[in-house]
Formats: structure tokens, sequence, C-alpha cells
């Protein structure tokens, strides 16, 4: 689809109502022809990338974004209203431009594209898509999955929303719906090993901490209470995100909330 792309603006470069030519002396390039110039250009860096040699990784070594790359995690849950283990396939995409930069495509199974860049400064998200979107909608700011240095004591903010926090009695029952907060995040080691349920040993592995606080009515008799929302994610070198815990707990009364847990399975 690129490179056909490519091959209709080689072979009639647009006029711009003007008097273009396509061969002869060197002109100034029209200021119209400027933006199709600056997005033939991108494609051709994408291109360029796809046509290389293997397969382009646009991440790190902490996160690889190399297209073809695809991870399986077993995702259960421990929460007061039973729900039904999951698996999560995460794939690597080919490459893509948005807003006019390329860009690598992380694929959720549940639906969702993420677009991520990966630089000197760390890995951040820009931009998200479902698959029922068009087009990619981009973050309001970028979100950053990594931050680096890569180094104990790293930090950064991201905005999240409660994943298991629910209400029993109101609807819609999901607070991720109409709640939002500040998670600070922080690189707590730079050497663990994480082994898996098949006895897999990984290394070495950073293993990041967030937490983030939102004040809710949880009941009469405690009244408005910070609940925590605390992530923990492992990742290893090679291998990218390979697990994941999050943890919601309220008071009992007017809420249920409870604890997820991922890992990466192959």
């Amino acid at each position: 689809m690129m490179l056909t792309h490519l091959r209709r603006f080689a072979s009639s470069p647009p006029s711009c109502g003007v008097g273009y030519r396509t061969c002869g002396p060197a002109k100034p390039v029209p200021r119209c022809a400027w933006p199709v110039l600056r997005a033939s250009a991108t494609a051709i860096v994408v291109a360029g990338l796809l046509a290389g040699c293997g397969k382009p990784d646009m991440g790190n070594e902490w996160f690889p974004l190399r297209a073809g790359y695809e991870q399986a995690l077993a995702v259960s849950y421990q929460t007061d209203e039973p729900r039904e283990p999951e698996e999560w396939i995460m794939r690597v995409r080919e490459p893509s431009v948005f807003q006019d930069q390329p860009v690598a495509v992380r694929h959720h199974s549940a639906g969702v594209s993420y677009y991520l860049k990966a630089d000197e400064l760390g890995v951040r998200r820009v931009a998200i898509r479902t698959d029922i979107d068009d087009q990619a909608t981009p973050d309001e700011e970028p979100l950053w999955v990594l931050k680096a240095p890569y180094a104990v004591g790293s930090e950064w903010t991201t905005t999240t929303v409660p994943y298991l926090l629910q209400r029993k009695n109101e609807h819609p029952r999901d607070l991720k719906y109409t709640h939002r907060a500040q998670m600070t995040w922080r690189i707590e080691s730079v050497d663990d090993t994480v082994t898996l349920a098949n006895g897999r040993q990984l290394k070495p592995c950073l293993r990041v901490v967030g937490l983030a606080r939102l004040n809710l009515y949880t009941d009469p008799v405690n009244g408005f209470s910070d609940v925590p929302l605390l992530s923990r994610e492992w990742y290893c070198k090679g291998e990218g995100l390979v697990k994941l815990e999050r943890e919601e707990r309220v008071p009992a009364g007017f809420m249920t909330g409870g604890k997820l847990m991922a890992e990466l399975v192959r």
C-alpha cells in the first residue's frame, strides 16, 4: 500500500494550479506542494525501514518494537465478583506515519492499536486507534511508557483511570468512565529476575511502580477515602513487558475493587 502511494506521487506530481513541470530546468517548488513533499518524504523513510534487511526495531532493549514481534499474556483477576481469566495478544505491526513522523504500532487483541515513539528520552504513546476507527486519535500529551534514564529513581507521571473499581448499585458501574487520576511512576529496580509460570527465568528486568489516589465516597462509615491505585510492571531486556499487577482495593461498602495480574506465557 505504501509503495503504491509513492509510485502515484512519482508519476504525476501535483500542479497546484500553476505551471509545475516534472522535468527540465530546476525551479522553486510551489509552496502548496510542501505538505505533499513532506508526506512523501516521510513515507519514503518508512518504506526504507520496511525494505531494509530484517525487521527494524523502532523501540529499545527494554521495549522492543520490531514489526512482527508478538507476546501473549495470561490475565487473571482477584475481585469481589468473579471474572473469567483472559489472554491478551500484543503484536507489533508494520511501522506507520502519524503527523508526518514514523511511529511503531502495537496492537492489543482487545481491538486497540497504540502509536509509539522511542528515542533517547524514552518510550511514549502519541496516539491511539480502535479497530473501528478510520484514523488515530492523538493523545492530549505524550503518555510515557518508560522514561530515560533507565536507572533506579527515575520518575514520571501519566494520567490513569481505575481499571477495576465498580459501583455496586449505580450506573455506569465502571469508574473508568467517570474518574481520572495522576499516577507517579518510579523505576525501583534495574536487575530484577522474573520467573514465569513455566519456570523460565528472565533477567535483567526493570521493576516500575506507579501510584495514584482517588478521593471517593466509599461508604457512610468511612465517608470519603483516598483509594490507592497501585501498578507494578516488569520490563525485561530483549523481551519488553513480561508481567504486570494492578491493585485497586476499596473499603467494603458502595464499591468493589480487586487485583489484576498478567504474565507472559509465550
